[in-house]
């Protein structure tokens, strides 16, 4: 029942999150529901269990729409002035800033980037702006990074410079500081890894050592989360209980066991706060304090229910947690562990003491791992089935030999000679690690919240398959779902007769994913920063198709080679299955469309150019290409843009690449375009295209625009307020987030995000 009611303070944790429902209804809801709760437990009726789950639930959408009432609003000017405020938490590459003066955005909390070493409560001066922090796409399928920061009370972001820093009476930090100093100073191989082994300190780990890491399964080593705790924890607690066991009265009384439990909580705290007092170091220091209670008050055998207490305190701490993958990943391991060992161990009949072990410790790591499957599918898009052998070698070596021996190198005098040890013995890990990195898959579709559900539903029923209900269950229920929902999936994309057009959020570029009949799939363009610094088909482009099953693409099109429209294609070509590259009139020479061509080469993938007068049709979808054409110059790449018209059944769609006005006359002279349903606006809406002469030619019936924030003046006024005068209706990314335009031949349906998130 206990374990019910959380799951159902998670479900109203989630529901207001993505709706925010009136925060008035949530409380008299609530009220109504807690008070006919407690009079049904009184006449002791069975209809109050429902009442008890929905109480619960209303509870848990208090809770995170508690944080969002409180949000306080900001005025957001471009003035550059000086903020003062207090650092309430701190990362190597990230504080959060409580800000104190002006007194307009007083209580503001602002996020504030630096490297500088800056801990919690130092008082900062920055000169610079106060911004809303930047949009992150808007896209389905993907957590917004600023919403999630909303849901932890935080809106705003300071961008300057540092004017000065007032230490605090932080002795938490300076304990840090002398560590990190010591390790640093030691001599010692993996310094960068023993920082994040003991201080909670990541950001000296070079790009192939996570790569590493994250191919074999492993990189949950690397963040110092619940195993690390519960390590030390059980380190502590086993010297405690030798302690404790030296008095016969509490040995015999079996008290040696509580009281080890209540002496190794402040053990617990003091890592928490060496490793940096995280979220997550905080998240695992109340798990395990929950934990360690229920030993002392004599309640461990009820271990999911204390397990579920854990998760309660944190969501009720921190609600926002139920989105994040460590929370997701440390109780979907937990959780499975313990289900796994108490059902399965009992039955491994080995009586040697060291195959039992290894036996066991095969089952935990294969427990974890089928528990945290949809979890790392969806968040990392990739798996190594053969990550239990890695870890079977990693976790004894790193997490039970090395992070000790770090420890004790870096708290005890001369401890140098340890800290060396254990880089030796990273080395060592590391060494085998590269030996062992075979078997990753990438990338592997992401699983929807449903299907998460369904294999969390299927697995479990398995494992308690000798339970006659639970047998009933899976013949009659479970098992014929899934056969229904495969057959829903297979026909939604193999059988589907549909064609549409996905306009990807990708912020200041252009990404569109074609979801052609029959199954066929191309993208056109890839997004990218302008300057270059994010990589979008990694971060945006990926979670996308991903969890539209996509990992083979037919077609990948490329408007023109500038960096906003090529930038994310590079990662697309270099892991998905393409199967044809399409390219205009382009410089040979350019960077980014060179680096592709050589992954293509290595590849086997062929490369076509398309121009003006190609004709193609791809199950009953026709694509005509309307430009550039041969007496095209490559002066100007915008202009050298693929045009393309995509006609299905009585509609067409134009896509028109960054051409500006002189290829827009040439085409309405010449007689190529003719009217079309929908219009891809021209350059991200510049002024110096969409003329009015090529808008009244083509007479859309709708435009949309992908857009974003970083140049100013796209789209322009003037642009707009043509489509305006013309009464065609536009759709902007910027606004309205990720849009789906679908026909069927006859009708046009349109949908977006409604930046929702």
């Amino acid at each position: 029942m206990f374990i019910t009611s959380v799951i159902a303070f998670i479900i109203g944790i989630y529901a207001e999150a993505l709706n925010a429902f009136p925060l008035t209804l949530i409380i008299v809801l609530m009220f109504v529901f807690i008070c006919l709760s407690g009079f049904l437990l009184k006449k002791k009726h069975q209809v109050a269990l429902p009442f008890i789950l929905v109480s619960f639930m209303l509870i848990g959408a208090l809770r995170i729409g508690i944080v969002g009432a409180y949000l306080q609003p900001v005025d957001i000017n471009d003035d550059e002035t000086i903020y003062e405020g207090l650092v309430i938490e701190a990362s190597p590459a990230v504080k959060t800033v409580r800000i104190s003066q002006p007194s307009g955005p007083a209580g503001v909390r602002a996020i504030y980037r630096t490297a500088e070493n800056i801990g919690i409560n130092d008082r900062v001066k920055i000169f610079g702006r106060l911004k809303e922090l930047a949009l992150t796409y808007n896209n389905p399928h993907a957590i917004s990074w600023k919403w999630i920061k909303r849901l932890e009370g935080t809106s705003c972001e300071i961008r300057g410079i540092t004017v000065s820093v007032t230490k605090g009476n932080n002795y938490i930090e300076a304990w840090r500081n002398r560590l990190r100093e010591k390790i640093e100073g030691s001599r010692s191989k993996h310094t960068d890894i023993i920082k994040a082994l003991t201080i909670g300190d990541a950001t000296g780990i070079d790009e192939p050592t996570r790569t590493l890491f994250l191919r074999t399964g492993t990189s949950h080593i690397l963040a110092i989360s619940g195993s690390h705790m519960g390590i030390v924890t059980a380190f502590f607690f086993f010297f405690a209980r030798i302690f404790f066991r030296m008095s016969p009265v509490l040995k015999y009384r079996g008290d040696d066991r509580r009281f080890a439990a209540l002496l190794s909580i402040p053990f617990a705290f003091m890592f928490m706060v060496t490793a940096g007092s995280s979220i997550p170091t905080i998240r695992a220091a109340i798990m395990i304090t929950v934990y360690m209670l229920s030993l002392y008050f004599e309640r461990g055998r009820n271990i999911m229910n204390t397990i579920a207490l854990s998760a309660l305190i944190i969501l009720i701490i921190y609600p926002h947690s139920i989105f994040m993958p460590a929370f997701q990943l440390t109780f979907a391991s937990v959780s499975f562990i313990i289900l796994f060992t108490e059902k399965i161990y009992p039955t491994i009949a080995a009586k040697n003491r060291a195959a039992k072990w290894l036996l066991s410790s095969i089952l935990i790591t294969l427990s974890a791992m089928l528990g945290t499957l949809p979890v790392v599918l969806y968040h990392f898009h990739g798996i190594n089935p053969l990550s239990f052998i890695h870890n079977l070698i990693s976790v004894p070596l790193m997490c039970m030999l090395a992070m000790p021996l770090s420890l004790a190198g870096a708290i005890l005098p001369y401890g140098e000679y340890l800290l060396r040890l254990s880089g030796e013995v990273l080395s060592l890990a590391v060494a085998v690690l590269k030996h062992l990195d075979f078997g990753y898959i990438y990338p592997v579709v992401r699983p929807s919240l449903f299907e998460t559900v369904l294999y969390f539903a299927l697995t479990i029923s398995l494992l308690f398959i000798n339970r006659r209900y639970v047998k009933i269950s899976l013949i009659c229920l479970l098992l014929p779902l899934t056969v229904v929902y495969s057959a829903f999936l297979y026909g939604q994309r193999f059988l589907n007769s549909d064609l549409c057009l996905n306009i990807i959020d990708v912020g200041l570029g252009e990404s569109i994913l074609i979801e052609a009949p029959k199954g066929m799939r191309i993208l056109v363009d890839g997004g990218g920063s302008y300057k270059g610094q994010y990589d979008t088909g990694r971060s945006v482009l990926t979670p996308v198709l991903l969890a539209k099953k996509i990992r083979t693409i037919d077609y990948v099109i490329n408007t023109h080679p500038h960096g906003d429209h090529i930038g994310g294609l590079f990662y697309i070509v270099k892991n998905f299955d393409v199967k044809h590259l399409v390219t205009g009139k382009y410089y040979i020479n350019e960077g980014m469309f060179l680096d592709i061509i050589n992954i293509l080469r290595i590849k086997g993938v062929p490369v076509e150019r398309w121009e003006a007068g190609d004709h193609f049709t791809f199950n009953s979808m026709h694509i005509e290409v309307l430009s550039p054409d041969r007496e095209t110059t490559i002066e100007n790449p915008n202009n050298a843009s693929l045009v393309l018209r995509i006609a299905y059944g009585k509609r067409s769609f134009l896509l028109t690449g960054d051409i500006g006005s002189e290829v827009e006359h040439k085409l309405v002279f010449s007689g190529i375009v003719t009217k079309t349903d929908v219009l891809k606006v021209p350059h991200h809406g510049s002024k110096y295209s969409s003329s009015e002469h090529f808008l009244y030619t083509v007479r859309p019936d709708m435009a949309v625009i992908s857009v974003g924030n970083g140049i100013k003046g796209l789209p322009s006024n003037e642009a707009l307020g043509r489509y305006k005068r013309l009464s065609i209706p536009v759709l902007r990314t910027d606004i309205n987030g990720f849009i789906r335009i679908c026909t069927d031949g006859e009708k046009v349906r349109c949908n977006t995000t409604l930046n929702s998130r």
